[in-house]
């Protein structure tokens, strides 16, 4: 089964209870020209839902330090310019961004559960 498939019908069976009028689902794939042009956190909260729904997304920003950082093609194509620490100074930034992002939603009454259905080889 195709890893997208996988995580797909993992959401649908996750949320097979759930009221679908409350929920928003965002499905990405392979990030767009518009949304190289921006920091890799903009794709994600662009789509967030507002106060009282559900989002649902089939990617999270964690890809853009773990699949990024080993597909070092994916990192060029989003034209990030080496900050004066070096490419390991991109990944510190890029988890502090995140760290701070999942601060910031908290702080403002949005709650993250993260549901991670692994990876299999």
């Amino acid at each position: 089964m195709a890893p997208q498939a996988s995580a797909t019908g993992a959401i649908r069976h996750v949320m097979s209870g759930v009221n679908p009028q409350g929920c928003q689902v965002f499905s990405f794939k392979h990030p767009s020209p518009i949304e190289l042009q921006h920091d890799f956190l903009w794709r994600n909260t662009r789509n967030l839902p507002e106060r009282g729904r559900i989002g649902i997304f089939n990617r999270s920003y964690y890809e853009e330090v773990l699949v990024v950082r080993v597909y070092e093609e994916l990192l060029k194509a989003e034209a990030v310019e080496h900050a004066p620490g070096g490419e390991k100074s991109i990944w510190h930034d890029r988890y502090h961004s995140i760290t701070d992002l999942e601060k910031h939603l908290h702080r403002n009454g949005t709650y993250k559960p993260a549901y991670d259905r692994g990876v299999n080889p």
